[in-house]
């Protein structure tokens, strides 16, 4: 949320409440654009980590040299700093997108009061090797991706893939954005092209912008522009953030027996010997084995990327297991087309490795 930009007669207090009831954890805001001598802005931002704090909600501050400048602060006194921080402004994490060295990061982790601190992930001049070295405590630091108002400026997918596996293994808890569609959602700049931290994402839904994050492992996930409505609100909490899901629009034809199997949110696993042609649940077969599937005719010679199949009777004692096309493959009879995952949530299917849990959302 930016201050900034809420007007004064909006219901701070009512929309903060909607939010905790939505089972929302971190508010993200910035303290870029708080003058210190503009009493109602500098009290608006009072009021959001004190309502805040007080629905179990956790703020978390950008801060840059701007700010020390802003409010004479001594960058290089930690006590100062965190003391303005925590105890005058009410935060409960503070982000250094600059201003601040590695040292410096690595002292902040150890404040009594347990405080996160933030550092900008995507910033190859904050190196986290670099900071583990220097005894950082590890369950006060978070790793922040930076999000991009200018399109085309965001990571690419390839990129960002490679730097959150590595910091996966570090155990070092990360942060990631996702922006709303809506052209009326406010970011805390003046140019806002919606602001995500991967490019692949600017113009996709909310939805599928998290299930995909989700997917990818990461651990928060934080909405960059505001304000959530209710519609939105009700999208995040339907989301299974344990959980990948996928979304998928159904064969007109699908079966009672095979809709159940789709819809099953507890049986579908990825079979660790992973398969050159497909993404087999083999666990459906068990527990379905009774049902009839019947083969049913389809039109194509090949099943594509995306398909998704069931095993009907043909298969004998392998009826029931679903399949997720990762490669074409020729449609040999034993298998009914139930529908097809389109180009995004086949994104999401790249995600599934051994082992891994998913269900379907149906469409």
């Amino acid at each position: 949320m930016y201050p900034h930009l809420i007007k004064a007669n909006y219901d701070l207090e009512g929309y903060l409440i909607k939010c905790a009831k939505g089972q929302i954890k971190v508010i993200f805001t910035t303290l870029i654009n708080v003058k210190k001598d503009d009493k109602a802005l500098l009290q608006r931002f009072l009021t959001l980590t004190k309502i805040s704090n007080k629905l179990g909600m956790e703020v978390y501050g950008d801060v840059d040299d701007t700010v020390y400048d802003e409010f004479k602060l001594n960058k290089n006194n930690r006590e100062e700093i965190m003391h303005f921080f925590i105890a005058e402004l009410g935060l409960k994490g503070v982000c250094f997108d600059a201003g601040v060295s590695a040292e410096g990061i690595a002292k902040l982790t150890h404040n009594h009061e347990n405080i996160k601190i933030i550092l900008n992930s995507s910033n190859p001049a904050q190196e986290i090797p670099y900071l583990l070295s220097l005894q950082v405590k590890k369950s006060n630091l978070v790793a922040c991706w930076n999000f991009y108002p200018q399109r085309y400026t965001a990571s690419s997918l390839s990129y960002f893939v490679e730097k959150i596996n590595a910091l996966k293994a570090t155990g070092i808890l990360s942060q990631y954005f996702v922006a709303l569609q809506r052209v009326d959602a406010q970011g805390p700049w003046q140019h806002n092209d919606k602001l995500p931290s991967i490019e692949m994402h600017r113009d996709l839904a909310l939805d599928f912008q998290v299930r995909h994050f989700v997917a990818l492992g990461v651990d928060d996930i934080i909405v960059s522009t505001q304000f959530l409505n209710d519609d939105e609100l009700m999208t995040l909490n339907n989301i299974n953030l344990s959980q990948i899901t996928l979304n998928l629009r159904p064969s007109v034809e699908i079966t009672a027996a095979e809709k159940t199997i789709l819809s099953d949110k507890r049986v579908h696993f990825v079979r660790p010997d992973l398969a050159e042609y497909m993404i087999r649940s083999t666990f459906s077969r068990l527990k379905y084995h009774d049902d009839d599937i019947p083969p049913r005719h389809f039109e194509g010679k090949y099943f594509e990327k995306g398909d998704v199949v069931i095993l009907n009777n043909e298969a004998q004692n392998y009826r029931g297991e679903l399949q997720i096309v990762t490669k074409r493959m020729a449609n040999d009879g034993i298998r009914n087309w139930v529908g097809q995952l389109d180009e995004n949530e086949q994104k999401i299917v790249d995600c599934l490795i051994s082992n891994r849990e998913f269900s379907f959302n149906l469409i």
